[in-house]
């Protein structure tokens, strides 16, 4: 085992790691590399059904609540190459306004669950057959074979389809971390249900610069919280946005909000956001490998360091050539063969997850449960789902 922060955390003892309450969430971050092989074959294995079920589809709607929101925020572009019309909102929206949120033509409803017992999302499974009876079939993929949404999906036979994901990838922690990154990986899957081989191609390139920049990303989260910062800024391009929304929840979930944070896309940082950068902010710019978004990219880095934004700017990125003068950190990816930036926002998301692991430990706090007062828990609490009534 490689020596870096995590590693340190893991080594210690069982009784140790429970005392401190990181024991759950520290190994399930580490173990994401051995949880995405697994997630590989359970997927591999599921495409062809996947494809015969997804047979004519031209619109999906990916449906989750806070990080599987995210989820679907992450899949979403790179899912938009093969299907005509691809939607992300959130189960949380589309329950309080069904009639705009369900297409008026066939579609298919994606829903991404760690529990699968999220009110809301269950609450919008039922909900679809009833305000689009024959338009909708619905594809549920989540890491709970025993949660109510799996068997709302599965007892529509075959105008539903469940895909189970690895056992292991259903977190025991309060914070979403080897969930959120399988369930990103098995709905890209979507994007090359004719293409399977390319698909493993994909992660075995995510699995072999897994280990290594977990191990190194936890350095650097162990540093940058040693003193805690006030605020956390994640600034991405779309493809792999969704990776920087989860990265900004975990900072701000972990740390009981002791840490706040924002995310946005790169260029719309300038809009407004860049305001509430203070002398105790961290900025993390994740650099694409699109040669088209680069040069915007290498603009906002050379702006921020310009006008002495934030206590220091990390660059997250799969190169280090022209980053070094721009950036106090470069964080590199060191990817063995290109990936598509949709395929990101799983390292994206990592660094979060380290940032917020070691700010919680900073913090005094449990990463386990780090809400003292019990303000979150891990499936969401006191959602009432009201009957339908007539509309005013």
């Amino acid at each position: 085992m490689e020596r870096s922060a995590i590693n340190a955390l893991l080594n210690a003892t069982v009784e140790e790691q429970k005392e401190k309450g990181y024991s759950y969430t520290a190994n399930e971050i580490a173990s994401q590399p051995c949880v995405w092989k697994k997630t590989d074959i359970l997927v591999r294995d599921a495409l062809p059904r996947l494809a015969e079920f997804l047979k004519g589809t031209s619109r999906l709607l990916l449906s989750g609540a806070g990080s599987s929101h995210y989820v679907s925020l992450s899949v979403a572009p790179l899912l938009s190459s093969v299907f005509p019309v691809v939607e992300a909102i959130p189960s949380t929206e589309i329950l309080m306004d069904p009639e705009s949120a369900f297409p008026k033509e066939p579609f298919v409803l994606v829903s991404f669950a760690r529990s699968g017992d999220s009110p809301e999302g269950n609450a919008v499974a039922e909900l679809a057959g009833r305000f689009r009876p024959g338009l909708v079939k619905q594809l549920a993929i989540t890491c709970n074979r025993s949660g109510k949404l799996a068997q709302i999906v599965a007892a529509q036979g075959g105008r539903g389809f469940v895909l189970f994901l690895p056992e292991e990838s259903n977190d025991k922690s309060l914070a979403m971390t080897s969930s959120f990154s399988s369930l990103c990986l098995a709905g890209a899957s979507l994007a090359y249900l004719d293409r399977p081989r390319e698909y493993s191609k994909q992660l075995e390139t995510l699995l072999s610069a897994g280990g290594s920049f977990i191990g190194r990303a936890s350095d650097l989260g162990k540093e940058l919280t040693a003193d805690l910062p006030e605020r956390g800024f994640f600034l991405a391009s779309r493809p792999f946005l969704g990776g920087a929304f989860e990265a900004r929840l975990k900072v701000q979930e972990l740390t009981a909000g002791r840490i706040i944070t924002v995310a946005e896309d790169t260029l719309g940082f300038r809009h407004g956001p860049m305001a509430a950068v203070n002398d105790r902010s961290l900025i993390f710019l994740f650099m694409s490998q699109d040669q088209r978004r680069k040069p915007y990219e290498l603009d906002m880095l050379k702006e921020l360091k310009d006008k002495g934004l934030g206590r220091k700017i990390i660059a997250v990125s799969p190169y280090r050539e022209g980053l070094e003068d721009l950036a106090g950190e470069v964080l590199d990816y060191r990817l063995d063969s290109p990936l598509p930036d949709g395929m990101l926002s799983v390292l994206v998301a990592v660094v979060g997850q380290l940032v917020g692991l070691f700010a919680s430990l900073s913090c005094g706090l449990k990463p386990d449960t780090p809400s003292p007062s019990g303000v979150i828990s891990r499936v969401v609490q006191g959602i009432r789902i009201h009957p339908e009534v007539e509309k005013f």
